[in-house]
């Protein structure tokens, strides 16, 4: 089945958001000077790695022809930029950012897993990822605030 304007405008999306959590778990990784950010960092960056993967997987099987992003969105794109200039208010803004991203995540997955007539795959993708951000969302409000 070819892929509707619906099922391309989610996988665009969930994939620039996707590029997004992989970069800025990287920069925790880097940056942050806290072990529950670096652990959760980890977390996100294994994850989300998976999520790629098994994004691409129902893709490809969907509509071999079509190309993932490898960009974030414009949206993200400042959000990166903050945390590249956060300096010692790193970790705050991380925690603020990973809240609000994975409210976001959901609602977009939850919102397409809603809609009638998805494609198989790219639906069975997104349900999957559901407890992921869910658990992410759980975590990260859990952080410590500095």
């Amino acid at each position: 089945a070819q892929l509707s304007s619906t099922d391309k405008t989610f996988v665009m999306t969930a994939a620039k958001a996707n590029n997004y959590e992989l970069q800025a778990a990287q920069m925790a990784q880097d940056m942050s000077t806290n072990s529950a950010y670096k652990n959760y960092a980890q977390m996100i960056a294994t994850d989300h790695t998976k999520a790629g993967q098994d994004l691409t997987a129902a893709v490809a099987a969907a509509d071999p022809s079509m190309q993932l992003p490898t960009d974030v969105s414009a949206t993200d794109q400042p959000h990166l930029d903050t945390l590249k200039n956060a300096g010692g208010d790193f970790d705050v803004k991380y925690r603020a950012q990973m809240i609000s991203t994975h409210i976001a995540a959901l609602k977009l997955a939850q919102n397409y897993v809603a809609q009638p007539n998805d494609n198989p795959q790219i639906k069975q993708f997104a349900e999957a990822l559901l407890p992921v951000f869910r658990k992410h969302l759980m975590y990260a409000k859990k952080l410590p605030k500095q």
